[in-house]
């Protein structure tokens, strides 16, 4: 058997930039020949995909396996947690849905279940590689959650790991953050190193701090990473899909939100803006619904903003409209939920744009999609995947796809829906929604920006402290 060492990258807050260094390590690690893994034991995200095998994880933990040139399995990321609102979330274990938990149950189920299958999970893949790349949860001291907190130092301190500290320098308070995270976290000693990431300017003006930190807290600098422009990498959550360059494709940005990795390939055309109220839809010519969470209150919130009324006008003068999962049900008729998994009522009228109908199951549907279409002059083909309760229960327009999986989506005229999130990497969709194509498949940009990244980092890591973490070595 064989026994794998344990990298583990944690941060002094949410914002740090933890899961792109761990990417990032994954890539160079994997890259000197080295097998490799991802972990994360929990994460906490609406950015989720479908692995190969049908289990739903993170979108961050899939990147991390691409960059290590490994298929994901619901291995990487055990738990995810998708928020519903009103401190409750559903809770995803082992790549199946255990349904809704509100916070106190679930920090239960985190303490009792939670440790144990993080922990048999990561005795897994170390057995299988020869290194594991884990990433931590927000902070690694936030003191009143030691006894639910699955993903840091309690388990870098279980597996005999080495623990990196990442802080964002952009953020404010860079040295006061690693000391007293040093000093505040649960087995404190597992951190050993630490990154100051996101650095603009001289990064000789740190000198002082960092031999402040290193001598008050025996952890050692293991680089400085710069600012980096013009690479752009699938976010985690809601905060790194904020800001909207502008232009004439609009995306309705409802609360519950979900499954941002819809709109990657709408940041490499820099032509998006997202619609918040009715006055933002001016100057729209394609509108996208994506998916939500809760497609009954963001159908209120649709409704309250005057959302709904502009998108019907959208829709009647002839524009673009497309619904992805949530949203396509928003489109259509009549939506029905006899067990009120997520409608309270039972049952929604939709836009009626689309003419079908939708039924909620307790059962939910996760798996992986091949498809093919044609919309005007346009054949297509591709990969994508779906995550869904809501399963189609008449449909009177014509499909929209072709899948192995049957016959797929509503179209009538300039009105779209499928429940296939990652549609929009295809270059043939991409451009009869928005009018543009990427210059290469969106699967190679994605690739050249995690090389791009991952060398960046490469070059700012001090190669001796890097050394010693490869080889297994203790910092002294």
């Amino acid at each position: 058997m064989k026994e794998g060492k344990l990298i583990h990258v944690m941060g002094t807050g949410s914002n740090a930039g933890k899961s792109t260094i761990a990417m990032a390590l994954c890539h160079i690690i994997s890259k000197k020949g080295y097998t490799v893994s991802p972990f994360k034991a929990m994460n906490m995200s609406l950015n989720s995909v479908s692995t190969g095998e049908g289990d739903e994880i993170s979108r961050a933990q899939w990147l991390q396996a691409k960059a290590c040139g490994i298929e994901p399995t619901w291995k990487i990321n055990p738990i995810l947690l998708k928020p519903e609102g009103r401190g409750s979330s559903q809770i995803i274990a082992k790549g199946k849905s255990l349904g809704k938990m509100g916070i106190t149950e679930y920090g239960i189920f985190l303490s009792a279940e939670g440790r144990k299958i993080a922990a048999e999970t990561l005795e897994d893949l170390l057995s299988n590689y020869e290194y594991v790349i884990a990433e931590g949860s927000g902070s690694c001291a936030e003191i009143n959650l030691y006894d639910r907190d699955i993903s840091n130092t309690w388990l870098t301190e279980k597996f005999s790991g080495t623990g990196i500290l990442v802080v964002n320098i952009e953020d404010g308070g860079s040295f006061a953050s690693l000391y007293g995270t040093k000093k505040l976290a649960q087995f404190g000693e597992t951190l050993e190193y630490f990154i100051i990431n996101n650095m603009r300017g001289d990064s000789s003006m740190l000198r002082k701090g960092i031999e402040f930190v290193e001598d008050n807290t025996g952890m050692k600098c293991l680089g400085i990473i710069p600012h980096v422009d013009g690479v752009s990498l699938p976010g985690e959550d809601s905060l790194d899909y904020r800001h909207s360059p502008g232009g004439n494709v609009g995306i309705v940005k409802y609360p519950q939100f979900e499954n941002y990795s819809d709109l990657d390939p709408l940041r490499y055309t820099g032509n998006y803006r997202y619609i918040k109220s009715k006055e933002d839809m001016a100057g729209i010519d394609s509108l996208i619904l994506p998916g939500s969470k809760n497609v009954e209150y963001d159908m209120e919130f649709m409704k309250n903003t005057g959302i709904w009324d502009s998108v019907l006008s959208h829709y009647n003068e002839g524009k673009k409209v497309m619904g992805i999962c949530g949203g396509y049900q928003m489109l259509s008729h009549e939506i029905y939920d006899p067990d009120k998994i997520q409608i309270k009522s039972g049952h929604l009228k939709g836009m009626g744009i689309l003419d079908c109908d939708f039924e909620y199951k307790l059962h939910k549907t996760v798996r992986p999609v091949k498809y093919e279409g044609s919309i005007d002059s346009a054949h297509f083909e591709g990969k994508g995947y779906e995550i869904r309760y809501g399963n189609i229960r008449r449909n009177a327009d014509s499909p929209f796809l072709e899948t192995d999986k049957g016959k797929e989506g509503s179209r009538n005229g300039n009105a779209i829906g499928t429940n296939i999130h990652g549609l929009l990497e295809e270059n043939e969709m991409l451009q009869w929604l928005t009018g543009m194509r990427l210059k290469k498949p969106y699967s190679e940009i994605l690739m050249e920006n995690i090389v791009r990244f991952s060398g960046i980092v490469s070059a700012n890591l001090n190669i001796e402290h890097f050394s010693h973490i490869l080889n297994g070595h203790r910092n002294s």
